[in-house]
């Protein structure tokens, strides 16, 4: 994408045709387009070069820094220069985890595997790709601000101003910050790829899943340790399950540094016996029941609708809706009930 104006003082003019960055984003989301073209990687680094590998230490540092300090984590007009997100949270994944050939089983084949993308990424740059026991998988969980999250729990039918912003302006800093990133390792002469910037990545309908991408940032965030699932598919995290989230793939043994959770549902209520399904009584479609869990169509064609909302009434070229992750008690943390040490008797 390329650099987006951000509107100071008014509204931006007939969204539906000047809001090109936002077109970009969403018809690019969905086929794979628009994206800069991929940093070359800097074949002029000699082996023996006193180079330092980046560590664990430095990603966290690096992302963290990036997040506190850019530029482009901002809203515009009316909310001009509010942050868009606070600080995140990091962690790593080996790039030959097993977790990923369960992807392929849970998901689909078409889910990509570390190996798989950083393949693509090696070849067009004329080297023979890293053994996935040489890569590494970097996650990271962006929370959205507390501004954000309050308006959007008083929402009952379409997503709030501050969330429209943040699901486009979010998107667009989130990318912004890995493919800087990335440049940067291969600058170094370390292969790095971020799969959803790349023409692989798209999204479409599958006969198992419905609608998926090939990337997946939520499973990338679980096989890290950042969270498990909830009723509404949303990731809980320790800042909760209002966010957006990132990943990258690098030629960089890094050491993972939280323990994954074998029950995917660990932090949700409902899936561990607690009466709760207050996300399923935020949805303004149903799409989200007991006994179906959640209906990917219904929470999409609501979204799909948001559209022209969010133009007519935020003069923003996008779709959201976060209704189900705010408002409930998952939205900025792990249900106290389900924390280490929690009393399993507390309400929620």
């Amino acid at each position: 994408m390329g650099n987006r104006t951000r509107m100071k003082e008014r509204y931006r003019r007939l969204s539906f045709l000047s809001d090109i960055e936002g077109m970009k984003n969403a018809i690019g989301e969905m086929r794979g387009m628009f994206f800069p073209g991929q940093p070359e990687l800097n074949s002029n680094v000699r082996p023996d070069a006193q180079i330092p590998v980046p560590d664990e230490e430095w990603f966290i540092r690096t992302i963290t820094d990036k997040i506190a300090g850019h530029p482009e984590n901002a809203m515009e007009y009316p909310f001009y220069n509010e942050p868009i997100f606070e600080k995140p949270l990091v962690g790593f994944v080996r790039g030959d985890d097993p977790i990923f050939d369960q992807f392929k089983e849970i998901i689909g084949p078409h889910h990509f595997t570390p190996w798989e993308i950083m393949k693509w990424q090696a070849e067009n740059n004329g080297v023979t790709p890293p053994d996935p026991k040489d890569l590494s998988v970097v996650s990271f969980v962006m929370p959205i601000t507390r501004n954000t999250k309050n308006d959007n729990a008083l929402q009952t039918d379409w997503p709030a101003e501050r969330w429209a912003q943040t699901r486009l302006l979010g998107e667009i800093f989130s990318q912004r910050i890995v493919r800087e990133i990335v440049a940067d390792l291969m600058e170094r002469g370390i292969l790095a790829i971020s799969p959803d910037v790349t023409p692989m990545f798209n999204k479409k309908r599958y006969p198992k899943v419905g609608w998926a991408s090939p990337w997946s940032h939520r499973h990338i965030a679980y096989a890290a340790g950042l969270g498990t699932f909830g009723m509404q598919d949303f990731l809980i995290t320790e800042k909760g399950c209002a966010h957006r989230l990132g990943s990258f793939v690098v030629n960089v043994q890094l050491a993972p540094n939280r323990t994954r959770p074998d029950d995917i549902h660990a932090y949700c209520l409902h899936y561990q016996g607690r009466k709760c399904l207050q996300c399923a009584m935020r949805c303004p479609v149903d799409a989200i029941t007991a006994e179906h869990a959640h209906d990917k169509e219904a929470c999409y064609q609501k979204v799909a609708r948001s559209l022209k909302y969010c133009n007519k009434n935020y003069h923003l070229f996008i779709y959201g809706c976060g209704l189900c992750a705010t408002g409930v008690p998952c939205e900025s943390g792990i249900p106290k009930p389900l924390q280490a040490g929690g009393d399993k008797n507390d309400k929620p």
